[in-house]
């Protein structure tokens, strides 16, 4: 279509993954870099077994402003060799501190990692301490990001950069315990396949809109409206 209508937001998006502190020599020494264990649960756990994304978390040892890290990734992004795709990221458990990272999406080849971290290094960046015990199980990730949505109608959207990510207007802010209770409610109807849900805020006009992110592979427009409906079916609306 030629007519697509695409802006540009900036953002959060809050999710809960388990990570896992990798042990590989494909790390700088002495450095903590997570990996999502089963990235979008809420979908591959159901479905068939195929290729998933990779996330990777490069941990800092403080936290760094959105600006700051964003003049890095740019001018990161115009030195490398690498294609990286970046975004800064808290991440929270109970039993941890909140954790500033760096969230790497599909770095092309795992072998690439130390390049980056390195890359990330002589910018300025300190990263955390290895430790055997950052591994997280259920970890709060709030991602601090730009989002490019297409505008389908109004409150709907598609994700124009990444495949597979809907998005649909909810009237309030709705805290993470809330939300897992209300997408557990949203799986218990079996007309709908399986699918993982996020909670997302973005900037319009302004105003702060409040979304959830529904991730299914290949997703379309009446499928999106279907779990929409059950949500708002669920909320009262």
């Amino acid at each position: 279509m030629n007519n697509k209508t695409v802006q540009e937001f900036f953002g959060t998006l809050t999710k809960e993954e388990s990570l896992q502190c990798m042990e590989s020599g494909l790390i700088i020494k002495d450095s903590c870099v997570l990996e999502s264990k089963n990235p979008f649960f809420g979908y591959y756990d159901d479905a068939p077994k195929v290729q998933k994304p990779r996330y990777l978390y490069l941990m800092l040892d403080k936290p760094i402003g959105f600006v700051d890290i964003q003049r890095i990734i740019q001018k990161l992004k115009k030195s490398s060799s690498i294609n990286i795709d970046a975004v800064l990221a808290e991440i929270s458990t109970p039993n941890h501190p909140d954790m500033p990272a760096i969230r790497l999406r599909d770095l092309p080849q795992y072998g690439q990692l130390s390049i980056v971290q390195q890359e990330f290094r002589d910018a300025g960046l300190v990263f955390k301490k290895h430790s055997k015990e950052t591994n997280l199980e259920h970890a709060l990730i709030t991602l601090e990001k730009f989002f490019l949505l297409e505008i389908i109608e109004e409150g709907i959207y598609f994700d124009a950069r990444q495949a597979h990510h809907g998005y649909f207007i909810i009237p309030e802010y709705i805290d993470w315990d809330a939300f897992k209770d209300l997408t557990r409610k949203a799986k218990y109807e079996p007309s709908l396949l399986s699918f993982d849900a996020a909670r997302a805020s973005i900037f319009e006009n302004n105003q702060l809109i409040e979304l959830v992110r529904i991730y299914r592979e290949n997703i379309d427009l009446s499928l999106l409206k279907a779990y929409r409906d059950r949500y708002y079916h669920l909320l009262g609306l």
